[in-house]
């Protein structure tokens, strides 16, 4: 492995949890009212860009942190959609 792919894998674990707090949060108080609806939306199409960029480009480290970014994402939006 070289350091571009730790590089990667690095930015990877870090961007997916930068959701997991939010996720938590949001699922213990169902509390949505400071979640900005454009955003969410929006968050969840670019994950969803960058799993197909990288399931295209075969890039594991892309492909891995929206296995799990894109997941938490959509349920922070469906509780919003759900109880904002």
């Amino acid at each position: 492995m070289d350091t571009a792919e730790i590089i990667g894998y690095i930015a990877a674990t870090v961007g997916a949890a930068i959701f997991l707090p939010q996720l938590i949060k949001t699922i213990k108080t169902k509390d949505t009212k400071a979640l900005s609806l454009p955003t969410f939306i929006l968050l969840n199409f670019n994950n969803l860009m960058w799993l197909t960029y990288g399931l295209l480009t075969s890039d594991s480290a892309i492909i891995l942190s929206q296995v799990f970014v894109l997941p938490m994402c959509l349920v922070i939006l469906f509780y919003k959609f759900r109880y904002g």
